[in-house]
């Protein structure tokens, strides 16, 4: 293990994040709450199969007085769950079961689980069983059916389940209200709406008379399923027609739905409704709507509304604070982030695991202590969070660092040792192996989940997703895209990842398809969904489409921000039309935006690319007026300009003005101008720009000597010959534009017959050559057609061209010879199997 080896080779200084993993290791057992249903498990069933915390009390004392009162009990316990699966037969672990459910209540949940561990093998047997047991006896039957139904429904297989419903109401009995609303929940989850709503409209019929649970649990499965319009009338009918009062939990699930397919504006005339009506709002109310506030960027409001809720006498709760950091932390204001924390603090209430990794990204994206601060008050020693809280920060600091063999193998270690672990802690390290295009460890770590029991999140599918996409898998992405849809998880960012990556890939049909998905499966799209929509449209050069998707973003009440404006504006002015690209300039200033340095960028290089340069001095000192500073590429934009249009008096004005606002040229500046000399035939001067470029420390890039190469080949071979040398003294570095440029050279010279030798030795080398340089050679060969002879003149050139052409094959031949061959490794995943609909199908 590559972990015990690091420590190893430095056994007196551990890391830090490792001894906190001891402590946890030390102190894990106590964090458990005992489940009397875990010893008598089969240990691939433990994390599957669980009683419910809120009747572990209950069931435990039950246990124990059975235990101690009856000693039938310890027989029963034994023939359910003792020894080889075939040491009873099933029907006689059915029947003591049955006889553990009959002796206590409290017992009836723990007698299923136990059943419930024996399927889906057992499932013809318990069927068989449950319609047939004690000869005709009602209540030994119907205690039996309803053994069996809860058995499936703790098991998680739904068919069977409405199976034993059936017989149930065919026996006359009534299914109890903790039953159906498990059931519906079943339903639901595995996408089964039709089959859901049957279930209600027979309780509605037949009773039990649903409850305002059941009536909760349809709400949350119609809107997790995206139908809202049905969720929103049953909240309709449920005082008028059935007398169920709907209470702050039923109006939280629908503002909940709603902000979730990006209707946030029907959430807040929901909670508007839900005040005037008499209903309290909840923290948790309170919570929905902050975060989908933070989520649109509208952090006024979202602190306004955080505020609103003392003073209506709610406390704000550690998701509270944690939903309003994270909105400060996404929009690069960490110092507001910091100090919410600390109010955080002062307030009392204790940082999770959430809030740690939501500082830490903060940090590590945009440069901040706020992370270390956390770090520092929480200790890392357990004292604060739980072991599991504790293990996903560590997991989480393990992945920010990059060091993700430690990470896994501090997931890995506790995994083996029973400290709890949560999906959290698995999400950052597949969005990690993600990120780094290790697609195959994530899927692993996936597979790993679900055989831990550990239902993935929206979340997890979201990683998974992007990794495939960074990769350009999209069809795979597609795949796992339908298997959320299918699901029922929550697909707003889901969809967004998927159609951002479509059009970067240039892939305007399957972006489009995308967009049209979304609204077949009633997701609205919210503000982020729209950015990425404008973005791509106006990345592909879609223009009008883009515009329409603008404005109908504007009408839908949701406020473009400066990205997305400068999208649009960037569009229009790639396509020429500064009109109405300086017309969404003036509409950005009335909307309240205040254009930035990208925005001015944008429309001067428009403008340069027009010519229309007085208008661009003009721009320029609206720029400055406006507090703006012009920036490298403010610069580098106009010094182009000027040098296109060949004046280089105004170039160098420019230039000079850098220079006096204290703006350091780059790169690209130097580029240009020494492209601008050799152009004009000015080597000289571009020595004396190499010269410079080389006392400031700037190094040349592949451009710079590109450029220089290219002039120097349409140069006098004297002055040529010194500036050539030059280059190579500093470690010029040739790739295929250079071989490009003597290749084009030798053909405009008249050489096409040296062309072609040099291109055949280096095909022959296996270089890689390009579409021009595939066009150059056939340039050479239509010379050779025309002029069978090949012109022999200017032999000094030819020679000259030749060895030029010689140092440049022989640099690059000796770099691509000194290059090491390495293949990253999967972190010691095993990538087989990798099957999409497999992999998913494991959950």
């Amino acid at each position: 293990m590559r972990l015990l080896a690091a420590a190893a080779r430095q056994p007196n200084t551990p890391h830090p994040l490792l001894a906190a993993l001891r402590r946890l290791l030390s102190t894990a057992t106590s964090s458990y709450c005992y489940d009397p249903t875990a010893q008598f498990l089969h240990p691939d069933h433990r994390r599957v199969l669980s009683l419910p915390a809120s009747l572990r009390h209950d069931a435990l004392l039950a246990l124990a007085r059975l235990l101690k009162t009856s000693p039938q009990c310890h027989l029963a316990l034994h023939a359910v769950s003792g020894g080889s699966p075939y040491s009873s037969p099933l029907a006689a672990r059915f029947a003591a079961a049955s006889r553990l459910s009959a002796s206590a209540s409290a017992l009836r949940p723990f007698a299923a689980i136990l059943l419930a561990a024996l399927l889906p093998a057992a499932s013809a047997d318990l069927l068989s069983w449950s319609s047939s047991s004690s000869s005709g006896c009602a209540r030994a039957r119907h205690g039996a059916l309803r053994l069996a139904l809860h058995a499936f429904l703790a098991a998680g297989m739904a068919a069977e389940a409405l199976h034993v419903l059936a017989r149930v109401r065919r026996s006359g009995n009534t299914p109890s209200l903790s039953a159906l609303a498990a059931l519906l929940r079943l339903l639901f989850r595995g996408g089964e709406v039709r089959a859901a709503w049957n279930v209600f409209e027979e309780m509605a019929a037949r009773g039990p008379r649903p409850s305002l649970a059941i009536f909760n649990a349809m709400l949350l499965g119609f809107c997790h399923r995206g139908m809202l319009r049905l969720a929103s009338g049953l909240l309709g009918v449920m005082e008028n027609k059935f007398g169920v009062v709907p209470d702050a939990c039923s109006y939280n699930i629908l503002i909940k739905g709603h902000c979730v397919f990006g209707w946030s504006g029907d959430a807040f005339k929901l909670f508007e409704e839900m005040c005037t009506s008499g209903r309290d709002p909840t923290v948790v109310t309170y919570n929905i709507l902050v975060d989908v506030l933070c989520h649109e960027g509208r952090m006024v409001e979202a602190r306004k509304l955080f505020d609103e809720m003392a003073q209506v006498g709610i406390k704000a709760n550690t998701i509270t604070f944690n939903v309003l950091i994270d909105g400060y932390a996404k929009t690069g204001r960490m110092d507001e982030a910091s100090t919410a924390y600390k109010e955080m603090i002062v307030r009392g209430l204790v940082p999770d695991s959430c809030t740690f990794n939501i500082l830490a990204a903060g940090a590590y994206k945009f440069g901040h202590n706020a992370a270390q601060l956390l770090v520092h008050d929480c200790g890392m020693s357990g004292s604060h969070i739980s072991a599991a809280e504790g293990l996903d920060v560590l997991v989480c600091r393990l992945c920010w660092d990059g060091r993700l063999d430690d990470a896994w193998e501090l997931l890995h270690g506790a995994i083996e040792q029973g400290v709890p672990v949560s999906v959290a802690g698995f999400n950052a390290l597949i969005a990690a192996y993600s990120k780094e295009g290790l697609h195959e460890a994530a899927f692993q770590l996936y597979r790993i989940m679900n055989k831990l029991g550990l239902a993935p999140s929206t979340h997890t599918f979201n990683y998974l997703i992007m990794g495939l996409c960074h990769q350009g898998r999209l069809d795979e992405a597609q795949l796992v895209l339908e298997h959320m849809v299918s699901k029922g998880y929550c697909l707003s960012t889901s969809f967004t990842i998927y159609l951002d990556a479509s059009f970067r890939e240039g892939d305007a049909v399957r972006a489009l398809k995308c967009w049209d998905d979304m609204e077949k499966i009633g997701l609205r799209s919210d503000f982020i969904a729209f950015s990425a929509y404008v973005n791509g449209l106006c990345r592909l050069d879609y223009v009008n489409e883009a515009y329409q998707a603008f404005f109908e973003m504007t009408t839908r009440g949701l406020v473009p921000n400066n990205i997305t404006y400068n999208s649009i504006i960037s569009a229009f002015c790639r396509a020429g039309n500064m009109a109405e690209a300086l017309k969404l300039q003036k509409q950005m200033r009335q909307s309240g935006l205040v254009p930035d340095v990208y925005t001015s960028n944008i429309l001067i290089d428009g403008l340069c690319r027009e010519g229309n340069l007085n208008m661009v001095d003009s721009l320029l000192l609206d720029m400055c007026s406006n507090g703006l500073i012009p920036d490298t590429v403010t610069y580098n934009t106009i010094i182009n300009a000027y040098c296109r249009a060949k004046d280089m008096n105004g170039a160098m004005n420019f230039m000079n003005k850098m220079f006096a606002a204290g703006c350091e040229p780059d790169i690209f500046t130097y580029n240009i101008w020494m492209h601008s000399l050799c152009s004009n035939h000015m080597l000289n001067q571009a020595g004396k720009v190499l010269d410079e470029l080389a006392a400031r420390g700037c190094a040349p890039n592949s451009v710079t000597y590109n450029t220089l190469m290219d002039g120097i080949c349409s140069d006098v071979l004297d002055r040529a010959m010194i500036l050539t040398g030059r280059l190579i003294k500093m470690a010029f570095q040739p790739n295929t534009i250079t071989l490009n440029v003597f290749l084009s050279h030798f053909c405009k010279q008249g050489f096409g017959k040296r062309a072609l030798m040099w291109a055949e030795k280096l095909r022959e080398d296996s270089f890689v050559f390009d579409d021009a340089t595939r066009n150059i050679i056939d340039w050479a060969q239509r010379e050779m057609e025309n002029d069978p002879q090949a012109s022999k003149e200017d032999i000094d050139r030819c020679l000259f061209l030749e060895f030029l052409m010689f140092m440049t094959y022989e640099t690059m031949h000796n770099s691509r010879s000194s290059k090491a061959t390495h293949v990253p490794t999967d972190k010691g995943f095993d990538p087989a199997g990798s099957n999409m609909m497999t992999i998913l199908d494991t959950g």
